[in-house]
């Protein structure tokens, strides 16, 4: 799946994050206005362009695009920055407004990722998610006395409640767990998660961010399930492998425990096995020993699928709802084989959610 196109992009990519060659061994890029093209295309695929252009404006007058494909490209960055600024001060503002309230927060993935990034305004973002202490009861009454929210709603499938787009068109998802529920060890995922949450530090942004070894931990399980339920893109673990680089050896040893107690090994062989291959991650910061066979698998997938699997030519013709949700199922059958335990036990959790929801509404999908 992996072809010339990718090659350059991953080149971009570790250029950008400061871990590709150093200038005198890089081969200079002649590309055509085809080919920088196609590699603007799937960097945008990816929700990886801003970051891609970082290594863009360290190249030579000689090796830039074409000029239509880099202001398109600049334009597009410039976007970008504004709306890590407007979501860092967002978040920043529900910090505020929550502890005067009286309860702990942190910004779970996104704003917090970025920050870690050698240009932080560069990541493509996406939503605030922020964790807000006192369980699914107390954060909902919270909000409706906020007037945050104006009527209940309905988190029986879910983990979070949504707030309306403010002023900048930014969406927030607060958390009253930090996320999905692990399949087999629930009360201990819960647990760490909930301890290492009330060590989350105040950072310069104005928000709480999590530790390393928190995100560690959540973020995988975060690629796991979106993995099994329908894609990843270069984005995703583009965080992953920026996380381990702002590790200590103490903090991936620590991460690592939990990992394995949580029976997430298989997909953390795979994923240690796509960062090197991709971003040349080096093997000490490996968490463990990388799986090149589920690694393949990892990034054909999100080489098809695009950022979160939404970029194939079956999604983009918008399929009704029951050949969406079948197409969902087998996807299941498919991913057997990669990791047959969290697979099964996912789906069969899948369908004790939401089985008596469909009885109750006499449809197959939801």
């Amino acid at each position: 799946m992996v072809n010339s196109t990718y090659t350059l992009l991953f080149e971009l990519l570790r250029f950008s994050l400061g871990y590709g060659k150093r200038e005198g061994e890089r081969v200079p890029l002649r590309l055509s206005q085809s080919e920088w093209q196609d590699v603007y295309n799937e960097a945008k695929r990816q929700s990886v362009l801003d970051v891609a252009y970082v290594a863009i404006t360290k190249l030579s007058k000689d090796e830039l695009p074409p000029k239509p494909v880099l202001m398109r490209w600049a334009a597009h960055a410039e976007t970008t920055r504004a709306m890590n600024k407007n979501m860092n001060e967002y978040a920043a503002r529900l910090t505020e407004i929550f502890s005067k309230a009286g309860c702990r927060t942190a910004v779970l993935k996104g704003a917090a990722n970025a920050r870690l990034y050698s240009d932080p305004f560069s990541r493509q973002c996406g939503d605030v998610d922020l964790w807000v202490e006192g369980g699914r009861e107390s954060v909902e009454k919270l909000l409706l006395d906020l007037k945050l929210i104006t009527t209940p709603e309905d988190t029986s499938l879910q983990h979070h409640f949504h707030l309306p787009k403010n002023e900048n068109g930014i969406v927030a998802e607060i958390h009253f767990r930090p996320t999905a529920g692990n399949l087999f060890k629930e009360r201990e995922f819960q647990a760490f998660m909930s301890e290492e949450l009330l060590k989350s530090q105040l950072v310069p942004e104005g928000f709480y961010a999590p530790s390393i070894k928190f995100a560690l931990v959540m973020q995988l399980f975060h690629l796991q399930h979106h993995f099994y339920s329908g894609g990843l893109g270069l984005r995703q673990y583009m965080d992953y492998f920026v996380l381990l680089q702002n590790s200590s050896e103490a903090e991936r040893k620590e991460a690592l425990a939990v990992i394995d107690s949580l029976y997430m090994h298989k997909v953390c062989s795979a994923v240690m096995w796509l960062l090197g291959e991709v971003f040349r991650l080096d093997r000490h910061l490996m968490l463990c020993s990388p799986d090149a066979w589920r690694g393949k698998w990892l990034l054909d997938d999100a080489v098809y699928g695009g950022n979160f699997g939404k970029h194939t030519a079956k999604q983009k013709m918008r399929p009704p709802k029951t050949k969406h949700w079948l197409r969902d199922r087998l996807r299941v059958i498919r991913l057997f084989p990669f990791d047959p335990v969290n697979v099964i036990f996912k789906e069969w959790k899948y369908w004790r959610l939401t089985l008596p929801l469909r009885i109750k509404r006499r449809r197959i999908s939801l």
